[in-house]
């Protein structure tokens, strides 16, 4: 007789959404990049030694030039970069974490095509991260139904074309996403290691282990922060080692630090600083920041579709306060406090559009709109936007 566990992990029939979904994004996907690949080559936007390392990692047989090379912009080239040849302290790559690139160069050897090996990579990881939502919110308590409604307003959302591109998005939601599942069902070894590997991908996984911490107090431990004896049986539950667990996503970053050190490769904040000119800062500094950059600077097109995916995002997060489980909350607002320490970015709000994609508790409050007509109109002029950036993407606009 089969497990509990391998029944409850076999392909359901209610994934095939999922799939669908995915399937017909990534192929609107490919048509374009096609389209932009046939016509007049643009012009790169981004140049030098990154650029030029990546670009001898290229396959130019007729498949790679209009289905494959066309995804070669911006991060890309950095990812490629790292995979092929690795870290160098004088430029710039330290400010990457290692998980995706390492992911990218073991493929990439056995396939002999890293630009391709890297799509290979982020849209495995984006079907995933479409199933794993819907599990998510189904265990959220959504229906089957809202579930969908899920899905689909999370691959709609204008920068949701990042999950196709080789870029880490799909890798980090898909690893932040099993952390929770694995948390909600108290496999606690399993969701801080999924954690780690969240943290390898993007620095903001770090976040999980207070997010993990905070589902084992209230889970496992029951705790109650004005309940009589809470405390005692609080110390109870720490003899026990699965709270060690949680500690991982942070345990990860620190060491990863501790690496960098050792290997006199300088730290990410340094990195950040001195190569790219953005400097860290406390939360409320970066949103006093952000504040005089929105009433005293000019503004490019991307501004105005960052800054409406943000006050978008904190609307539902707003709702979300009373209709979200409060550990979701702060997965969210955690999330939203680390974007706005970067103090000094180029642009209004730096990549804004793409960062939101991590906050996927707004998504399960935009499944719960009751009015269809208004999540249609929602998911229109989401999937419109997508198109819009897309394109700009693949021909060397700066959208995110």
């Amino acid at each position: 007789m089969e497990s509990w566990q391998v029944k409850r992990w076999r392909w359901k029939r209610e994934w095939l959404l999922c799939l669908s979904i995915f399937i017909t994004l990534r192929l609107i996907a490919s048509v374009i990049g096609y389209m932009i690949a046939s016509g007049p080559e643009p012009e790169p936007l981004s140049s030098g030694p990154i650029n030029i390392a990546s670009e001898t990692l290229l396959h130019h047989d007729r498949f790679s030039n209009l289905y494959v090379n066309v995804w070669k912009h911006w991060d890309t080239d950095w990812y490629l970069k790292i995979a092929a040849f690795g870290y160098d302290p004088t430029d710039g790559t330290v400010s990457y974490l290692p998980l995706y690139p390492w992911l990218v160069g073991k493929l990439g050897s056995l396939t002999g095509n890293f630009l391709l090996s890297a799509l290979l990579i982020s849209n495995f990881a984006a079907l995933a991260v479409f199933i794993l939502f819907y599990e998510v919110a189904l265990i959220e308590g959504l229906t089957s139904e809202q579930a969908g409604f899920a899905v689909l307003s999370l691959a709609l959302f204008p920068s949701a074309f990042f999950f196709f591109a080789a870029y880490t998005d799909a890798l980090f939601l898909a690893f932040a996403l099993g952390a929770w599942l694995a948390a909600r069902r108290r496999l606690w070894l399993l969701a801080g290691v999924l954690g780690g590997f969240a943290t390898l991908t993007r620095l903001q996984g770090s976040l999980l282990m207070p997010v993990l911490g905070l589902l084992w107090l209230t889970d496992v431990a029951g705790f109650r922060l004005l309940e009589p004896g809470t405390w005692r049986k609080l110390l109870t539950f720490l003899r026990t080692p699965t709270w060690l667990a949680t500690l991982i996503p942070g345990l990860v970053f620190f060491g990863w630090n501790l690496y960098l050190k050792a290997a006199n490769l300088g730290n990410v904040t340094e990195m950040l600083a001195t190569h790219w000119g953005i400097r860290t800062v406390p939360p409320w500094t970066g949103i006093g920041l952000f504040l005089t950059r929105l009433f005293n600077t000019s503004r490019v097109f991307v501004d105005y579709i960052d800054l409406g995916t943000l006050v978008f995002i904190l609307i539902l997060l707003g709702f979300g306060l009373r209709r979200l489980d409060p550990v979701l909350s702060l997965y969210a607002w955690l999330n939203l406090a680390l974007f706005f320490m970067r103090g000094t970015p180029p642009h209004l709000l730096d990549s804004f559009s793409r960062y939101m994609l991590a906050v996927f508790p707004a998504f399960l409050i935009m499944a719960k709109i009751p009015s269809r007509a208004a999540r249609v109109t929602l998911w229109t002029i989401s999937f419109l936007l997508q198109i819009f950036l897309l394109m700009g993407f693949l021909d060397w606009r700066w959208v995110a």
